[in-house]
């Protein structure tokens, strides 16, 4: 007959012996819950429980790497399923399953890292009804959300610049979003949260226009303290020493459309109004601004097929200040980056950009077009523009 504390020593190793049996048991569902993703049967383990155990494990529901293109979330395995995910992958030491969450049209969410994805994607999407997902606070702690368009292909503006074929609308922030269409596979956009009110992506997509139309969209939600949030007044923010900003719908090749004054289209989109911050990072003080290589890697204004190659993207082609009313980019406080000369004026537009630099902080250039990009009265006309690509680097102190 046990004694007293033979009885604890016994209950002990049982209870023990029952959570690494649970813990066993993790495993086993972890396997059974990617049979269909990687095609291997599994042989479950079992175990014989005498006594009630249950192990309580917290983990952190953060970003994790899943074993496709697209990142997850790492949530608890039951959590998943609830969510019609997608277990790509373990975290949390075994403890959680790295969880894909993908939706489409007419869907809401409100779990970070969700993927809003076109009807049948990676095929091109026919067109049809408006693509709508509403999104919604993961919790009161998120003040902003990050859209990166990881793949998005729609139809191009006409050739004035409107948006009239397809399109996509952000309403319900705290940001004013401009409408855009085109190509613009790797932009991303920052969109404050209005409170608890949900903010709603909608894709126009005309039935009628059959081409490779596709989308894949990451929507991020970004705490109120999180150093990656854009400072107010930033649509985008780009941090690191040097990259490459661009405009909406920027690509080498023209628009096939015709303007109304049946010359060539243009790429630029109209009404663009926002700003494009840079975060400055540790010991550097300026930033310096130059043209991408190219002939057509700043043509904001004017017409390109009057042009030949000694004017485009060239100093030529350049203009700035007076010249700059109606389609232009705006440097604050710039110099000439050659010369160290105050340029004098903070608009650029034209065919071609001279560099400069820039020690006005924040780092923050602006976005401006007016309500038509097509071939106007005006002088010169806009024909055939394609927007701009510009390289940045920062400045040592």
């Amino acid at each position: 007959m046990f004694s007293k504390s033979g009885w604890i020593y016994l209950t002990v190793v049982l209870v023990t012996v029952n959570g690494l049996t649970i813990h066993s048991d993790l495993d086993d569902n972890y396997d059974k819950s990617v049979e269909s993703y990687n095609g291997t049967a599994v042989q479950e383990r079992t175990g014989k429980i005498l006594f009630p155990f249950v192990s309580i494990v917290r983990f952190a529901n953060t970003e994790c790497a899943s074993t496709n293109t697209m990142n997850g979330t790492c949530l608890a395995r039951r959590e998943c399923n609830d969510l019609q995910g997608t277990i790509t992958g373990i975290c949390a030491s075994r403890r959680g399953r790295c969880c894909v969450i993908s939706r489409s049209c007419g869907s809401t969410t409100n779990v970070n890292n969700t993927y809003f994805s076109s009807p049948g994607y990676p095929a091109a999407f026919g067109g049809g009804a408006t693509c709508s997902i509403i999104v919604n606070r993961c919790n009161n702690n998120v003040c902003q959300l990050r859209i990166d368009f990881l793949d998005l292909v729609l139809a191009q503006p006409n050739g004035d610049g409107n948006c009239v074929t397809d399109s996509i609308t952000i309403t319900g922030g705290n940001t004013v979003v401009p409408v855009i269409c085109g190509d613009n596979t790797g932009q991303t956009i920052y969109v404050d949260f209005n409170g608890n009110t949900a903010i709603t992506i909608s894709i126009a997509a005309t039935l009628a226009t059959a081409f490779g139309r596709r989308w894949n969209i990451k929507l991020v939600q970004l705490g109120c303290d999180c150093p990656g949030i854009a400072p107010n007044g930033c649509l985008q923010y780009y941090r690191g020493t040097t990259g490459t900003i661009r405009s909406f719908n920027y690509g080498g090749a023209a628009n096939v459309a015709l303007s109304a004054s049946l010359v060539t289209g243009t790429r630029q989109i109209v009404n663009m109004n926002y700003g494009i911050c840079i975060r400055m990072e540790a010991g550097f003080c300026a930033i310096d601004y130059t043209q991408s290589a190219g002939l057509f890697t700043f043509t904001v204004s004017g017409d390109v097929e009057g042009a030949d190659n000694t004017v485009l993207g060239t100093a030529v082609g350049a203009a700035n200040d007076g010249a700059c009313t109606t389609d232009f980019v705006v440097i604050p406080n710039p110099t000439n980056s050659a010369t160290g000369v105050a340029v004098g004026t903070d608009r650029f537009c034209g065919l071609g950009f001279v560099p400069v630099r820039s020690a006005a902080k924040p780092f923050v250039l602006y976005v401006v077009t007016n309500g038509n990009e097509g071939a106007t009265p005006t002088s010169p006309p806009d024909v055939a523009n394609r927007g701009f690509s510009l390289t940045y680097a920062q400045v040592a102190c």
